[in-house]
Formats: C-alpha cells, sequence, structure tokens
C-alpha cells in the first residue's frame, strides 16, 4: 500500500478530492489488490484522531461503494473478512460473531443490546437499521439465496434483484421483498407487525392459509395465537420514527411504553402501581434523558419514582 494513495484516501473520505486528482485516485482503487484495500479502509476507520469534516452520511455512501466494487471483484475472497466487515460497518454498539455450520454456510450474527441501536449492509448492499435488543442472522457465502432470520426490530432498505428475492424469517413467519423498504417489529409478544414504505411484500407461513400481498402504506400485523394476519393502514413517521431516533407511543397502554422505554434506554422499570398499567399514552421523545422521560410521565400520572443507576422503581 502507497502512502501516497492512503492520503488520497484520507482526503477523499474527509473532505473530497478535486477534479485532476480524482482520475489518479481511480486508477489506483483499481490497481489496488483487495487485501491492501480492504487494510487501508480498516486502518483508516481505526484512527481516532482523523477528523471528518464531510457529513457521515455522504462518508458511509463512499465506503459502501468501496465495498462494493470489492464484492464484484471477488466474492469468494471475501468471505475470509466477513467477520472484519461486520465490525467496521456497523456502530460499536453491537455484538458480532462468524461461524461456520457447514462447507457452504458462514454466518454472521448481529445482537444488538438495549440501549442502542446499530446499522449493516449485507453482502448484496442492503442497508439494515437494527433497534435495541435485536438479533439478525444472515449467509456471507450464499450468492443464490437473500435470507436473513430477525428477532427485534428492523427497517430494511433492500437492494433489487428480481432474480433473487430477499427473505425475511421473523418466527415462523416468511417476508419476501424483491426491493423495497420495510419495518419488521416483533418485540411483542406472539404479535410480528411488517409495515411497508416502499416497493411491495408477499407474506407467507405462520398456518396462515394464504399468501398476502403488502401495498405502500399498509401495516400487516400477524398474531401467532390466533394464525391471523391483520392488514391496517401505516403511520410511516410512528413505525419508523425510531431510525431519526425518535421515541413515540401512539395510544399504546403504559405498561407497553415502559417496555419501550427499557429496550430504547437499556433500563429495567418496576412499575408498583399495576392499576396505571392500562391508561393509553401517545407522545414521542427525542434525544432526552432517561430522567427527563420518567419525570415528564410522573407529571402526567402522578407518580413517585427512584433511579439507582440503570434500574427504575415506579411507585
Amino acid at each position: 500500500m502507497t502512502t501516497h494513495f492512503k492520503n488520497l484516501y484520507r482526503q477523499y473520505i474527509e473532505q473530497g478530492i478535486p477534479s485532476p486528482d480524482f482520475g489518479e485516485f481511480k486508477k489506483e482503487l483499481s490497481n489496488m489488490p483487495d487485501e491492501e484495500l480492504w487494510n487501508t479502509m480498516i486502518d483508516m476507520d481505526k484512527d481516532a484522531t482523523t477528523e471528518i469534516k464531510m457529513p457521515p452520511m455522504v462518508k458511509n455512501l463512499i465506503q459502501k461503494e468501496l465495498r462494493l466494487i470489492i464484492w464484484k471483484r471477488r466474492w469468494r475472497q471475501f468471505t475470509k473478512y466477513a467477520a472484519v466487515f461486520a465490525l467496521l460497518i456497523t456502530s460499536v454498539f453491537g455484538i458480532y460473531s462468524l461461524f461456520e455450520t457447514s462447507d457452504t454456510k458462514q454466518m454472521i450474527t448481529a445482537n444488538v443490546k438495549p440501549g442502542s441501536k446499530s446499522e449493516i449492509i449485507l453482502p448484496d448492499g442492503t442497508k439494515v437499521q437494527l433497534n435495541g435488543a435485536t438479533t439478525i442472522t444472515y449467509n456471507v457465502n450464499n450468492t443464490k439465496e437473500r435470507l436473513v432470520q430477525l428477532s427485534g426490530e428492523a427497517f430494511f432498505d433492500v437492494v433489487k434483484n428480481p432474480d433473487c428475492p430477499f427473505r425475511v424469517i421473523a418466527n415462523d413467519l416468511q417476508i419476501e421483498v424483491v426491493g423495497t423498504s420495510f419495518n419488521v417489529n416483533t418485540y411483542k409478544k406472539n404479535i410480528i407487525e411488517t409495515s411497508l414504505l416502499t416497493g411491495r411484500i408477499k407474506i407467507s407461513g405462520g398456518s396462515l392459509p394464504q399468501e398476502y400481498v403488502l401495498t405502500p402504506g399498509k401495516k400487516a400485523t400477524y398474531s401467532s395465537i390466533d394464525k391471523t394476519l391483520k392488514i391496517t393502514k401505516a403511520d410511516a413517521h410512528v413505525i419508523t420514527g425510531w431510525c431519526d431516533d425518535y421515541l413515540i407511543f401512539d395510544s399504546e397502554p403504559l405498561i407497553d411504553v415502559i417496555e419501550e422505554i427499557e429496550r430504547w434506554y437499556g433500563v429495567k422499570i418496576e412499575l408498583r402501581c399495576p392499576q396505571i398499567g392500562q391508561d393509553l399514552l401517545s407522545g414521542s421523545f427525542r434525544h432526552e434523558s432517561i430522567q427527563n422521560v420518567i419525570h415528564s410521565l410522573s407529571l402526567q400520572y402522578k407518580f413517585r419514582y427512584e433511579i439507582h443507576k440503570d434500574k427504575i422503581t415506579i411507585y
């Protein structure tokens, strides 16, 4: 790896490259061996002294394109970097593991703990945002099938590929898409909520009598108890607000709100006044501390509370 290329890469990530130098950068990039390019990307991400002037979203897009270049060059060689790939493109709050189940399967599992959120880009370029207390598993060594298993909540922005549909398995339900954006929520016991923003998805399995097609702006709620699926209108702001750091409640029982707060902040809350547990609550918080959230609720419900580190007791 030449020092000149590393300097160009640093300049590209931090503030962009002037037109006269961009052609040289592209030429060196195309001649750079995969392993050296990966090492460069990893070194730059580990460099805590780097002052990023470019907006984070633009930086992420640039790095995504570099990763896709490597995928297109040499798929098989990439699998040996799979664990590094997962760590590189996600937040530090997740726990990631690479394990082999056979000669043809090489699985990555991403676990995001309560109180955190994370983001990954799958081998096909599909972007997945993961909410707290969420686990996703996928095979990085399979070019013929795009399949992930999900527990928790995630928002998918799927890369279109008509020849290879994208499938999400949530409990015993299967969600199939070609190219679209949608949210899947499995937090509620025995309930799976799938909300579609763009494109089209097909829902099957779970002992459903037929396959259901979901159109944009609709939400499918599946109950694993009575094996039924109900389709209603979706409120995109409420459903995907968590992607923009909004903690939103829309006529939800306080007991369910408390569970969401626990996941959001990574705390444990004991409700010692169950008589208010079924009261419906609507509202939202953004970038508020857990102290401010609990205090706001106490003003509305007139309860007392104590906070000891990550344990909250409501009286």
